[in-house]
Parts: structure tokens; sequence; C-alpha cells
């Protein structure tokens, strides 16, 4: 499914869009979606994997899955799981979920752990991880979406390759100063990724995601499933410290 930073381009993508009148939601998606016909668009957020459209008194999240995909004044010959139609325009979804939630998003989310908000706070995403997932391997509590939300498996081989940390070494293990060198890693790396998805590169431009080899010392990747999320990973034996 798309990581933060793809969601946040969608996001500006769709500002345009902002202020206009929904004259009809549609789409195969079990959510009621009377409440949005003939409704004014009031914002549209993000928020890790959700993208977010604010009404006056309720917010809809709409959760790409892996393989869905979005087209703007343009369909598919499949049927769209959600489709928001502005008079002669409209928003396709495929393969997404939606939910109506009453209420504004920033009463609803915790946006200290948005790897792209400004409220992003790495001191107590720190201590969350340090007193919370003690006992998890760091490959694994990365994509805690309640931690580090917006992380997805890109991210986070990337980051942990670039903060020469070996997935499976357990949080407790890690020495505090790896650890918030880490988060940092993990915010620049996303606003990279965020620059690089409008131009689609990603990657292209990936040190070790989808690689053989370690760019550094040009020896072999590990290449398999690690964890308990059972996420395709790709480590570097050498560069990457698995802490003990």
């Amino acid at each position: 499914m798309p990581e933060g930073p793809t969601i946040l381009n969608l996001k500006n993508r769709l500002v345009r869009f902002k202020g206009k009148t929904v004259t009809e939601a549609t789409g195969y998606g079990e959510m009621d979606k009377t409440p949005l016909h003939n409704i004014k668009l009031m914002d549209i957020d993000a928020f890790g994997k959700n993208l977010i459209f604010v009404f006056k008194d309720f917010f809809v999240t709409v959760h790409l899955g892996l393989f869905g995909s979005v087209l703007i004044n343009k369909r598919k010959k499949s049927n769209a799981s959600f489709t928001l139609h502005f008079g002669d325009e409209e928003i396709n979804f495929y393969i997404s979920k939606t939910k109506l939630i009453n209420g504004k998003p920033d009463k609803h989310f915790d946006y200290r752990t948005d790897i792209l908000k400004e409220e992003f706070d790495g001191q107590y995403i720190l201590s969350t991880l340090q007193q919370e997932y003690a006992e998890k391997m760091i490959g694994d509590a990365l994509m805690e979406q309640q931690l580090f939300t917006g992380v997805g498996n890109i991210i986070r081989i990337e980051a942990l390759y670039r903060a020469k940390i070996h997935p499976e070494s357990l949080v407790k293990d890690i020495p505090e100063k790896k650890l918030i060198y880490l988060i940092e890693t993990v915010v620049n790396y996303a606003f990279e990724f965020l620059e690089q998805s409008k131009k689609e590169e990603v990657k292209e431009k990936t040190l070790v995601y989808g690689r053989k080899n370690c760019p550094k010392d040009k020896s072999e990747l590990a290449i398999e499933e690690m964890g308990k999320i059972k996420r395709k990973t790709y480590v570097c034996p050498k560069c990457q410290k698995r802490y003990q």
C-alpha cells in the first residue's frame, strides 16, 4: 500500500477541490455515502497512509489497498470503490477502504506520530519506543502505525540501512543515541521520498530496497522475510549491526 509521502503528494494534487461542493458520492464500498451528498468540502488533509476529506461536522478517511489507485476525471473499466463527484468533475478511488468519523481530524488523530507533520515529536516517539516496544524487533516496531505513522516497507528498509541497524535488533538492545539517529533518519528520508515521488523516481534512487548488493562495499545483501510482520527485507550483514 502507498506510504505516507505518496499520500501527502496525492493530497497536494487534490487540494484544488477544496471549497467545492460534493454533488454525489458513489462506489461499491460499504460506507453510507448519503451524508456526503450536496455538501461543501472544507479541507483535504493526510495522516500517515490515510487521505482525509474534511467536512463541517465529520470527515472521511480513504485508505488505499496494496494495489489501490486514484484517477482524477478518468475512470477504469472496473468499478470504483469510492467516488466523489463535483458536478462534471470526479475523484475515483480503486481498491480502497473508507470510514466516516464525526468531529475533526486533529481531535481524532495524534499528529505527534506522523513522520511528515510539523507536530511530529521525536522525544515522544523515543520514550514510547523504549517503554512500550522494548521487546520488539526494531524492524517490526517501525511498521507500527500508531508509533511511526506513514512508514511503509521502503522507508523502513532504507532508514535502517542508513542508520546501520539490523532490523532484527531488539529495541531494548539498541543504544539510545542510535535510536535517536534512526528516528531522525526516518523523518529525513520520508521527506526525500516525498520529493522523489513527485517525479516517480523513488525506487530508482533507493540504496538497498530492490537491490542485490550493498552500494558501499558491494557485498551481497540478505533478502528475506524478517520479523513477525514477514515483509521482504533487504539487509547488509556487514554494514548493519545486530545489537544484542
